[in-house]
């Protein structure tokens, strides 16, 4: 019996192919035009709440400009009881700077109507404050 992909699934594959394919306006286009974005833990600088599919595709265009997004892996899609909500957990492969570098995202998506309309994004953001302070020059 052949498995079928849940609606939901589909836009998450979708948003992961534009992340590791570099294409930040189809990324940002996987999103609703009101979409919340939630980051609890983020580095001081980077907003912890954004809302809009345009100020993401702005974050998105400028985050492209420094840094590559190289491959996938160790992705896990949770489906949940509520076929809207998933919970993603996934490595992405990036350089920046010349340096290669993985960053660890567990994201809680909201998908309605084909996009994502909420999302909570979690990564760490150790490893990301090490990296910027590599990239800053020496005080």
């Amino acid at each position: 019996m052949p498995s079928t992909v849940s609606p939901a699934r589909s836009v998450f594959d979708r948003f992961l192919a534009a992340s590791v394919e570099n294409r930040w306006d189809d990324l940002a286009d996987c999103y609703a035009e009101d979409v919340v974005l939630e980051m609890p833990f983020t580095l001081p600088g980077v907003p912890r709440l954004t809302r809009g599919r345009e100020e993401l595709r702005r974050r998105f265009r400028r985050a492209g400009g420094v840094r590559r997004v190289t491959k996938a892996d160790r992705v896990v899609v949770h489906e949940t009881a509520d076929p809207a909500v998933l919970v993603a957990e996934f490595d992405l492969h990036q350089e920046m700077a010349g340096e290669s570098f993985v960053a660890t995202y567990v994201m809680v998506l909201t998908i309605e109507n084909g996009l994502i309309t909420h999302t909570r994004d979690y990564t760490d953001t150790a490893a990301a404050a090490e990296r910027f302070k590599a990239l800053s020059p020496a005080d």
